[in-house]
């Protein structure tokens, strides 16, 4: 199993399957997905992924990748933040707004305004890094407030209905939803504050739960879906904050510096791969 990182050059739906060529610094590979994927609603050409899957080599040669999973890292570059702004300031809600919309480009810049604004509110509430917990919103459900997982965790945080239920808030409503985990997420990084690299232990807990994180003594599982879980929030924080800079937005919470990925990753757990090799 890898994780393959690139700009999809091409998509395409072919009997109801996704297929596509993702471009990288070594060349192109093929992607093909075997199931339906989240994140794969809409043409997503243009955009820089990382694909979860399994790599088919042929004559010792890269063959293709058989897709399980996409996350959507940047839009294409046509949907830029400056284009987005259109002139206007820009602020931390916009920032939001963008990343919401290029993940779902059905809702309207209001609705994607209005969740930016609940999750700003939840991280200011919890003395959160927003741009960390909007991170975390993107793994968790790429934006999707009535997204539900085979588990049954629920909305934009995907909290499970008992987690909820002693956070106090209703998952199925967004902004609750977002103040819940925000809160979660919170208490998470309090527990875990005196380690090295306290967000990626609390980020760790929030994916496989704090049980077998304090178990552990604070480290990340050696499996391959909290280490990828625990990357993947840092490297969407990490080009957040980037664009942050750039065009000058202050964070409204303390605790704005980037996720560390962290060093382990299990043996025969998923790679993590940028570009074929």
């Amino acid at each position: 199993m890898v994780l393959w990182e690139g700009r999809v050059r091409r998509h395409e739906r072919v009997g109801g399957r996704d297929h596509l060529v993702l471009a990288t610094e070594a060349g192109e590979v093929q992607v093909h997905f075997i199931r339906l994927a989240r994140n794969l609603e809409f043409d997503r050409s243009g955009y820089r992924v990382a694909v979860k899957g399994r790599l088919v080599v042929s004559s010792g040669r890269t063959g293709r990748l058989d897709g399980l999973s996409l996350i959507l890292l940047e839009p294409p570059k046509v949907w830029g933040f400056s284009e987005y702004l259109a002139g206007r300031s820009p602020d931390l809600v916009h920032l939001l707004a963008w990343t919401i919309l290029f993940h779902n480009p059905h809702l309207s810049r209001h609705e994607a305004e209005a969740t930016a604004r609940s999750l700003e509110q939840a991280a200011l509430v919890n003395s959160l890094d927003p741009l960390l917990l909007a991170s975390l919103v993107q793994i968790e459900s790429a934006w999707d407030a009535d997204a539900v997982s085979s588990s049954g965790a629920v909305g934009l945080g995907q909290l499970m209905p008992f987690t909820a239920e002693g956070l106090g808030v209703d998952p199925t409503d967004p902004a609750q939803n977002l103040q819940g985990a925000a809160r979660m997420l919170a208490g998470l990084l309090r527990e875990w504050q005196h380690l090295e690299n306290p967000k990626a232990s609390a980020l760790a807990a929030y994916n496989s739960g704090p049980g077998r994180v304090r178990r552990l003594g604070g480290r990340v599982p050696t499996l391959s879906e909290p280490t990828n879980y625990v990357y993947f929030i840092g490297y969407v924080h990490r080009n957040l904050a980037r664009t942050a800079r750039v065009f000058r937005i202050q964070d409204q919470a303390p605790g704005s510096s980037s996720v560390s990925r962290p060093s382990i990753l299990a043996a025969g757990s998923t790679s993590k791969v940028r570009s074929p090799r």
